[in-house]
């Protein structure tokens, strides 16, 4: 699925959720909305900021982190899974590089060989794969 349309439609389905987005194309994909939270310029930090954001609220909070971004920040996993929040749920975008960058191949595919049986979640994370076009 295309990129843009997936976060467009996970917007427009969680209209009560506050969704913070990694820095580069997700930041830019996602709408300008006071809802939306935009990480940019700290790679991979959108994991901590959305564990801190669920902690202090009842609301439903929405990460969504490039498979990048995870590589970077994945040890901030195990705080989350330490915490277990309820209302917390993280989506890693998967399109096999580092979009924002020009496209350098990176090895998200070692870590879903790691998740056994199902290649949709890693760590309690969710995995979408998606497109730039």
């Amino acid at each position: 699925m295309n990129q843009k349309k997936y976060l467009l439609t996970l917007f427009a389905r969680n209209k009560k959720a506050i969704i913070i987005g990694s820095l580069g194309t997700i930041s830019k994909d996602l709408p300008d909305d006071k809802r939306v939270i935009k990480v940019k310029g700290a790679m991979g930090c959108a994991i901590g900021v959305g564990l801190g954001y669920a902690l202090g609220t009842k609301k439903k909070v929405i990460v969504v982190i490039g498979d990048g971004a995870f590589l970077m920040k994945m040890g901030s996993m195990a705080t989350i899974l330490a915490h277990k929040p309820k209302n917390l749920r993280v989506i890693i975008l998967n399109n096999d590089c580092y979009a924002s960058t020009g496209g350098q191949k990176i090895n998200f595919y070692a870590l879903r060989a790691l998740s056994g049986k199902s290649n949709h979640r890693i760590c309690g994370a969710e995995i979408k794969r998606v497109s730039q076009s």
